[in-house]
């Protein structure tokens, strides 16, 4: 039988008082999970707990323990609205996508953004100056920032190195669950699958690395419930009277190695299929961090696998199964410098106007690169291996380029995995320099055209009386507004998801509304 999860790694926050980690839960009553810490995300783990609100905003939002508030972050993209309370223990909670702030927190982000003429805050907060105490409503549930619908993100963080941590092992209440976790099927890259039934599959899959072999699994809270992630793999081998057993369990993870989530999901499998498998052997990524086996598994043959997955609440699943490992690169167990491959070196590529440079360290996989045109402005990448770390575009215009348009020449990079758009940096010798995380599609276009305003209308925001107005750009993000009313700078909000400026009245009953709104192209609109 396998081990059942030999390396756990434990995470402790300094305990500097005797109270409970997470002694009031964020949200009262009953909870549901749209996500849980460390899922499998496009670009990246999930760093947190999705609570669901119902598909409502405006739910009261609870501090969890006595602290301090030492953050505030208001902005139109990621988090929205967001406040962060660091704790006598050594940890930070964090709270995302709200609504609003309790009152004295809300008066306080329009005087400081009054203050600054900054609709956009990121305000830090020194110790004990805005106290908390544990159960104190500090928000309301909403729906801003990248948010997908009404949920609040709640994240339980390392102070000290910012790093998130899973809040079930620090006492956030997962509730009842009536839908136990399971291991659906294993896919290979070569577009095999192997159905599983009451925890075990008999179709013999062929691979030549174990990186090739993925496992679908699935986790839920309840039947009607969202896909949920798991929180520990181990994936146990048998073969002639031997027996080898590795895994991960993830915990935490630095945001400067969140790309890594790429590298655990195999990337042939989503091609094919769209299905964000768990890979069952370690990418070049950081994280996780995987035991190696206790004996070499890297020969070919007849292997019997199998895995054990544990769910966010502890639940165990597990299948196994017959895989044949055919001869190949042996990886990554040997020697990973495969003549032509790269997985640590730094290099480049040429495809005629366009050029890519890369560092060590930059791919989930060591792999023989491809760069090449397709059309007048495209060019594809390949293999489709996800990146971990910035590559950095050459693009050299023709001779008749005009030279208003180099401040506004964008690269759109797209992978299987999504999309990015980022304006180019003009070089002394003529090429436009682009730095983005994206092998796969590129392309060339520009952004001329100014963001544009239409149909203000009457409404409210956060239940305050509020003009609104459409903004929005045709290619890039809006990345500067400012409104002035009579001449007078006022706060407004920008909901980016939406495409809607608020401009709170705040006691204006009317009067002559400038707006202005720049996108990061530099075109701007009054």
């Amino acid at each position: 039988m396998p081990h059942i999860f030999i390396v756990l790694f434990c995470i402790i926050c300094v305990e500097s008082s005797a109270q409970p980690l997470i002694a009031v839960q964020p949200i009262a009553g009953e909870v549901d999970y749209s996500g849980t810490f460390g899922e499998l995300r496009s670009h990246h783990f999930h760093s947190g707990v999705d609570i669901r609100t119902g598909g409502q905003t405006g739910w009261p939002i609870r501090a969890v323990q006595d602290g301090y508030l030492s953050r505030m972050v208001v902005k139109p993209g990621g988090f929205g609205w967001a406040l962060y309370i660091n704790h006598p223990n050594g940890c930070t909670s964090v709270y995302a996508h709200l609504e609003d702030f309790q009152p004295e927190w809300h008066t306080l982000a329009e005087e400081r953004a009054t203050a600054t003429r900054s609709n956009t805050l990121d305000i830090y907060f020194g110790a004990n100056v805005h106290p908390v105490r544990a159960g104190d409503t500090i928000a309301w549930s909403g729906n801003s920032g990248g948010s997908g619908g009404p949920h609040l993100h709640f994240e339980w963080r390392d102070s000290e190195t910012q790093e998130p941590l899973n809040p079930f092992t620090f006492g956030l209440h997962y509730g009842e669950d009536s839908y136990p976790p399971r291991i659906l099927a294993l896919h290979t890259a070569e577009g095999q699958k192997a159905t599983i039934k009451e925890g075990r599959w008999s179709q013999v899959l062929t691979v030549h690395s174990w990186q090739d072999l993925s496992a679908e699994i699935k986790d839920k809270k309840h039947p009607e419930g969202l896909n949920l992630g798991i929180q520990a793999l181990e994936i146990h081998w048998k073969w002639d009277d031997k027996q080898a057993t590795h895994g991960f369990e993830l915990d935490r993870f630095s945001f400067d190695d969140t790309r890594c989530a790429d590298g655990l999901m195999q990337p042939e499998v989503h091609r094919i299929t769209g299905l964000r498998t768990y890979r069952l052997a370690p990418s070049l990524g950081n994280i996780p961090i995987w035991s190696a086996p206790e004996l070499d598994v890297s020969h070919p043959g007849l292997y019997t696998v199998t895995l054990t997955a544990k769910a966010s609440n502890g639940e165990i699943t597990q299948a196994s199964g017959p895989v044949e490992l055919l001869p190949g690169s042996g990886y990554p167990w040997t020697d990973p410098l495969l003549p032509g491959k790269v997985d640590v070196q730094s290099g480049n590529l040429q495809a005629e106007d366009l050029r890519m440079v890369w560092n060590r360290n930059s791919f989930t996989d060591p792999i023989v690169p491809s760069l090449s045109k397709v059309s007048d402005r495209k060019w594809q990448a390949s293999p489709d291996v996800p990146v971990l770390r910035s590559l950095v575009y050459f693009w050299t215009p023709p001779s008749d380029y005009p030279e208003a348009w180099r401040s506004k020449t964008v690269l759109i990079g797209r992978d299987p995995r999504g999309s990015y758009r980022i304006v180019g940096d003009p070089q002394s010798n003529g090429s436009l320099r682009f730095s983005i995380k994206i092998f796969g599609e590129m392309s060339i276009d520009q952004d001329l055209e100014a963001p544009t305003f239409s149909g203000l209308k009457t409404g409210s925001f956060q239940g305050r009386p509020a003009w609104y107005i459409t903004l929005k750009d045709n290619l890039l993000d809006i990345v500067n507004y400012d409104a002035y009313v009579d001449g007078a700078w006022t706060w407004a909000y920008y909901d980016a998801k939406n495409r809607r400026l608020y401009i709170p009245k705040q006691g204006h009953s009317g009067g002559l509304l400038r707006l202005s709104a720049e996108d990061e192209a530099g075109n701007r609109t009054t």
